[in-house]
């Protein structure tokens, strides 16, 4: 399963908030083909996000949406300039992103996706690399070592 791409890595990107953060992501996922109707799917991520921030902690955020509208299942990852209020549960500011796009018929794949991002995320080394890193090809490098554990 592929569910890292180049193409779906943006660094340092200067976002205002959290629905501009997630509106944006949207729109890459959208421009890739990974969705078939932007407003459907940023609707269910919105949905989603009304029942529990997906602000995970540590200065990480995993918004993610399941929808028909979804192609296969993919993951944007967005780098912040700026720190950026996202409801977090410990109420620390958010610099990396991780948006999940996820088809209606799976399951098991995005909830290890998710638990590994949130595993990956707990190493100080890698989190520093993400966020201080200004080349597509490094960090992808460093994201593929989630998905090869999925």
């Amino acid at each position: 399963m592929e569910v890292f791409k180049r193409e779906l890595i943006y660094l340092q990107e200067d976002i205002i908030s959290k629905g501009h953060c997630i509106a944006t992501m949207a729109e890459y996922l959208y421009e890739n083909e990974k969705i078939a109707d932007l407003n459907v799917f940023l609707e269910a991520v919105f949905e989603r996000e009304e029942i529990m921030s997906t602000g995970i902690g540590r200065g990480i955020a995993i918004p993610h949406g399941r929808s028909s509208v979804v192609k296969e299942l993919s993951c944007v990852l967005m780098t912040l300039k700026n720190e950026i209020d996202f409801d977090s549960i410990d109420g620390v500011p958010v610099k990396i992103v991780f948006m999940l796009c996820v088809p209606e018929d799976v399951h098991s794949e995005y909830t290890q996706l998710l638990s590994k991002i949130s595993k990956y995320m707990h190493d100080e080394y890698l989190k520093n690399a993400l966020l201080t890193s200004d080349s597509v090809d490094e960090v992808y490098q460093l994201i593929k070592g989630i998905e090869n554990e999925i």
